[in-house]
């Protein structure tokens, strides 16, 4: 394969990772296990880490109302899931209360509430995990 059909971001990890990959196979005989071992639980617990952190900011994408909730002149009032990709989303902005569709491609309004509504008052997150875990457990929706 030649190197110019490698993407650029695989070919920048290589040339940060082979400097360390050369050591290791020169430095092979001169290590001894438990170093070998301790390197490698090093290393694991890096991967580890860093798998931690990027699983959690996917959690935070996916899980409406976990991330910033509506604060200031624009609240979403209420969410509710129509599909995979597709929400109805009850956005207060002013005094005025509009319904828009979110879909995949685009954002699109739906209409003005003449007479606003009030969304019924689920239980508020109140920011910690056992609360937010708890409203799973029941069925509810967070946020």
């Amino acid at each position: 394969m030649h190197p110019r059909s490698l993407p650029r971001s695989l070919i920048a990890w290589g040339a940060w990772l082979a400097p360390g990959l050369v050591w290791a196979a020169e430095s092979q005989t001169s290590l001894d296990p438990t170093a070998a071992g301790y390197l490698g639980q090093l290393v694991g617990g890096l991967v580890l880490v860093v798998l931690a952190i990027v699983v959690l900011a996917w959690f935070m994408r996916r899980v409406p109302g976990l991330a910033s909730p509506g604060l200031g002149a624009i609240q979403i009032l209420a969410v509710r899931s129509i599909g995979a990709r597709e929400r109805l989303m009850l956005v207060q902005v002013g005094h005025e209360q509009i319904l828009i569709g979110v879909t995949a491609a685009g954002v699109r309004h739906l209409h003005t509430l003449a007479q606003p509504i009030e969304p019924t008052a689920d239980e508020p997150w109140t920011g910690d995990f056992a609360s937010l875990l708890e409203r799973f457990k029941r069925g509810g929706q967070p946020g």
